[in-house]
């Protein structure tokens, strides 16, 4: 990690390519997230229209098993994206001290 620090250090112009190069990828994460979310609520949505549109009731015991398998599908996901990033940081960190 300390090689890391001093490479950055010793590298300004490297450091910038960096952050920038994290920047496009947490605003590529965050713009997928929203998509999603968004998609959420128009199902959601056409959900609620279609119970109006054929008369049925709203059960709110339906609405909470679908949050609960809404909670497990987005944590199984995050677990598989924590995995992916640590493989990547553990990728690039190699690749740059192999550089050296």
């Amino acid at each position: 990690m300390e090689k890391i620090i001093e490479y950055f250090a010793l590298n300004p112009v490297h450091l910038a390519i960096a952050l920038v190069l994290a920047f496009i990828v947490l605003f590529s994460f965050v713009k997928k997230l929203l998509k999603l979310s968004m998609v959420i609520i128009a199902i959601f949505i056409i959900y609620i229209a279609y119970l109006v549109y054929t008369g049925k009731e709203f059960d709110p015991n339906q609405l909470n098993e679908v949050g609960k398998k809404a909670k497990e599908i987005i944590n199984d996901s995050k677990e598989s994206i924590e995995e992916t990033i640590d493989k990547k940081k553990k990728d690039a960190v190699d690749s740059i001290l192999d550089g050296n």
